[in-house]
């Protein structure tokens, strides 16, 4: 379970990090910093289509659900790395 949690923590940084550097690099462009956001709800979406409709096939099924709550972590981290610094970090910024 640590393995799990340090794991998800490790993509969620990540997420976190070229969600940063999308913002550095594009800058005016709000949009462009919701892309690893958007790739992994796609990719979510997939996964939840993957486990409704193939067979169950042993340990398949979990490790999608799995992936799956990873791709949902990532989803919210992301959002919310986009949110902070379009709307929080300005109102910091501005009160000095």
């Amino acid at each position: 379970m640590t393995r799990f949690i340090l794991l998800v923590s490790a993509v969620c940084i990540a997420v976190i990090g070229i969600t940063y550097l999308i913002h550095r690099l594009v800058g005016r462009k709000k949009y462009a910093k919701y892309i690893p956001a958007v790739i992994f709800l796609l990719m979510g979406i997939y996964n939840v289509y993957m486990i409704r409709n193939n067979p169950g096939e042993g340990f398949g099924d979990l490790i999608k659900a799995l992936y799956l709550f990873v791709c949902a972590t990532c989803v919210i981290s992301g959002v919310c790395t986009g949110v902070f610094i379009d709307f929080i970090l300005p109102k910091l910024y501005s009160k000095k």
